[in-house]
């Protein structure tokens, strides 16, 4: 049971996550990939390969988020992540998949720190999110 509450908890956290990439908690839109070498501006966290940067919030307390498009599958989107976050010394906690493989999320961890990636389709594009518990 305690597994259903986590995976319920996670879905309503990535909802709210692709909901707040529109709030007015300082986000900034990008209209260009804006990036300092593949890495974000803002976190640090490497930034999905010829992804459109298209926004970033940093909500006091929760952290800080940044989204992106990208032609490429879901699948491929969090295989990145995985090698990215593995070589920088995070381990892969959680990880949820749809059943058809149009999304998913993976959670990875170290130490205190921990870093949430969201990939799902979306009318030919696939939405990425990444949402991170530190600050930078």
């Amino acid at each position: 049971m305690n597994f259903v509450k986590a995976v319920v908890l996670i879905l309503v956290v990535t909802g709210l996550t692709l909901a707040c990439t529109g709030c007015t908690f300082k986000t900034k839109d990008f209209a260009q990939n804006n990036t300092s070498q593949g890495y974000t501006t803002q976190l640090n966290v490497p930034e999905y390969p010829n992804a459109n940067k298209t926004s970033y919030s940093k909500i006091p307390v929760i952290g800080q988020f940044v989204t992106y498009q990208t032609n490429d599958t879901p699948q491929q989107v969090l295989e990145f992540y995985r090698s990215q976050m593995q070589d920088q010394g995070y381990n892969e906690s959680r990880s949820f998949t749809s059943t058809n493989e149009t999304g998913g999320l993976v959670i990875f961890a170290r130490g205190q720190d921990t870093v949430w990636v969201t990939a799902g389709q979306n009318q030919g594009t696939t939405d990425i999110a990444v949402r991170t518990s530190f600050q930078s």
